[in-house]
């Protein structure tokens, strides 16, 4: 009888694990060293063999003395402002490199990865506002998501 992390497939062989599996682990391990559950050593140490794991029963293994459940550190209204300072920084290289420096090749690059971050933080920063309103409305607790394999 298997479980989570021991699927079979035909012929006897584990399931390999893909990038999303490893990453997902070394996301909760990320949170775990955040929270004071693991050492330093440790999370380097686990993070290590998730990142060479072959099958899900060595990545169930990395985790197993964790909490059910454990995520990521929510975002903050830290986060919030530093999205809010990236945006207004691009800002203004845009502008500086627009108003000084028009016809210069490397001025134009750089203001088109200006332009390109006043496409995308502020899209992220949005999500960013949406989470932090929804958290502290909520009373700082995470919806339930779930359970690591």
């Amino acid at each position: 009888m298997t479980g989570p992390g021991h699927e079979i497939v035909a012929g006897g062989n584990p399931l390999p694990v893909t990038y999303a599996d490893r990453e997902r682990v070394i996301r909760i391990l990320k949170a775990a060293l955040e929270q004071g559950r693991l050492t330093e050593d440790e999370h380097h140490e686990r993070t290590a063999k998730a990142s060479v794991s072959r099958s899900g029963a060595e990545l169930a293994g990395l985790t197993a003395d964790l909490p059910a459940g454990i995520t990521a550190v929510p975002p903050s209204v830290r986060d919030v402002r530093i999205a809010v300072g990236v945006i207004i920084a691009a800002a203004g290289v845009l502008a500086a490199v627009l108003v000084t420096n028009p016809d210069n090749i490397l001025a134009f690059m750089a203001a088109l990865g200006a332009v390109a971050t006043l496409i995308v933080v502020p899209v992220i920063t949005v999500g960013l506002i949406i989470d932090v309103r929804h958290q502290k409305r909520s009373g700082g607790q995470l919806p339930p998501g779930p359970a690591p394999r």
